[in-house]
């Protein structure tokens, strides 16, 4: 028998033989071996198990007695094609899952899908219980200056903020999830028993955020882990969970609210959201095994402050700033539309729906299209087409037919925005999972604070505008929110453009001079 070790180099940037060679010559590498026994081996034998996709490189260090001279053999033909733990004739073998495929891969995707579902889809339904708490007459804070901050634009900026000090604790993805869900059954909890306004912003909002990132945040830092080839597909089925829980919870919750009460509602919330949230204690994990050896890099590590000081880093964070300024311009104003223009009720939640259900098809739809890449076009064509939308239907909008036709066209142009960035994410952090964590911090701390702005700004230039006039042009009252929201969605398009037009005259080579004489050919 021999003594297996694992050594995991996934975070690595040098091929698997120098990284190897040069631990085992400079003495870098450091041995902590996972079990140990007799063996029958002379010296220790190394096996270069590759696997398919991602960066990472797993291999198995067979570690014998130390003889005269230590001698080690490369095996280029294992593979990684197992999923769990095997016994073989020399010892206990763990090997990788696939990338892309397999058990491992998508069960961690129907987690993650799951978990999106309460942590990002129940606070699209905290207007509902705002409006519940400060308006009709059984409000409980009415007329209160902090309920307002009960939005969902708060976790992006908690996410931007937490993901800078959650790496530490890395390790313990496991302990991580369980903290998580533990806060945000308390914070529901704690929630149902407040008397103030600002114990429910702090509570249901503030408490009930850092919960939920913190599983945000093993989902992210594992995500690269699994996924290559197929990361926008994926992401694409993650943000469906998004899109499922907006659409269902504040139907739900106004439900649960006009028959039960804000204290029951939410002490009745608890039950579906464990059973969603729980599967992410086994399912929400990396790919890579805790390492048994491991391994120091002889080159430094990437500064991550250089890398997202990069222009192309900084354009494009602009442009995700842009837009996110009025992407939830359909979501916050298309039932005051359908109010205003005499819509009934019914019709109002049935234009929301279809909305919803157009941005879960533009989310996967454009998912699926970026698999193969980061593609700046699809941005260019999705902030245009939002644009038209804006601009043409919910400006000429008069009746429920226009209503619906602009909340699905809306919805399929926009749905994919932000998710196509991921591809960019990836672009940008290489194989360093790290640094993709590090980049998608803060896209979304930006995206929190634009997301935020978006109600304000829009019922300040609702404010400015004239009266209602059905004749005229966005009935009068939503002119300017229109030209706002069509304004910068088609600046967004254009800057996309202008950006990647110039970079790839920057990238393209300059034409050589042709010299007289130099074709073999030419005659004399």
């Amino acid at each position: 028998m021999e003594t297996a070790a694992q050594v995991d180099l996934a975070r690595t940037e040098a091929p698997a033989d120098e990284v190897i060679a040069s631990a085992l010559g400079q003495g870098l590498l450091h041995l902590n071996p996972v079990s140990t026994s007799s063996t029958n081996n002379g010296g220790p034998q190394l096996h270069k198990l590759n696997s398919r996709g991602s960066s990472a490189i797993t291999t198995q260090v067979r570690l014998g007695p130390k003889g005269q001279s230590q001698q080690f053999e490369i095996d280029d033909d294992s593979r990684l094609n197992s999923s769990d733990f095997g016994e073989s004739g020399q010892g206990s073998v763990f090997t990788l899952q696939p990338v892309d495929e397999g058990f491992g891969a998508w069960s961690y995707v129907a987690s993650a899908f799951a978990m999106y579902i309460v942590v990002w889809g129940f606070p699209q339904a905290f207007p509902i219980f705002q409006t519940y708490l400060s308006s009709g007459s059984k409000a409980k804070f009415p007329d209160s200056m902090i309920l307002p901050l009960l939005a969902p634009g708060i976790q992006d900026i908690q996410e931007g903020i937490m993901f800078q000090f959650l790496p530490r604790f890395a390790h313990h993805p496991r302990m991580i999830v369980i903290g998580g869900i533990a806060i945000m059954i308390l914070s529901i909890f704690l929630a149902s028993c407040a008397t103030t306004s600002w114990q429910v912003v702090v509570s249901q909002g503030i408490l009930f955020g850092i919960g939920g990132i913190m599983l945000n945040f093993v989902h992210v830092s594992a995500f690269s882990e699994w996924f290559d080839k197929k990361q926008s597909q994926a992401m694409g089925i993650v943000w469906l969970g998004y899109r499922f829980g907006a659409l269902a919870f504040p139907l739900i919750c106004q439900w649960l609210l006009d028959n039960h009460g804000y204290e029951k509602t939410l002490r009745i919330l608890v039950a579906p959201m464990l059973a969603l949230l729980l599967p992410s204690i086994f399912l929400l994990r990396g790919r890579y095994p805790v390492a048994a050896v491991k391994v120091v890099s002889v080159n430094p590590p990437v500064s991550k402050l250089a890398a997202l000081r990069t222009p192309k880093v900084a354009f494009y964070l602009l442009v995700s700033t842009t837009w996110n300024l009025i992407v939830f311009v359909p979501l916050t104003f298309i039932t005051k539309v359908g109010a205003d223009i005499g819509v009934s009720r019914a019709d109002q939640a049935l234009a929301q729906s279809l909305l919803i259900l157009s941005l879960m098809l533009g989310t996967y739809g454009l998912a699926k299209m970026s698999d193969d890449g980061f593609h700046p076009r699809f941005l260019s064509y999705s902030a245009m087409a939002t644009s038209f939308a804006h601009i043409l239907l919910l400006g000429f909008c008069k009746n429920r037919f226009t209503l619906f036709a602009y909340a699905v066209s809306v919805g399929l142009a926009s749905g994919g925005f932000d998710n196509s960035l991921f591809s960019f994410y990836g672009e940008v952090s290489g194989k360093n999972s790290e640094l993709f964590t590090s980049v998608h911090s803060l896209f979304s701390f930006c995206r929190g604070l634009a997301t935020l702005s978006v109600g304000s700004v829009g019922m300040a230039l609702i404010r400015r505008s004239p009266p209602i006039n059905l004749s005229s042009y966005a009935i009068a009252k939503y002119q300017y929110l229109v030209v706002y929201a069509g304004g910068m969605s088609a600046l967004t398009s254009v800057l996309v453009v202008l950006y990647t037009s110039l970079d790839h005259k920057q990238a393209s080579p300059a034409p050589q001079p042709h010299v007289a004489g130099s074709n073999e050919h030419e005659e004399l």
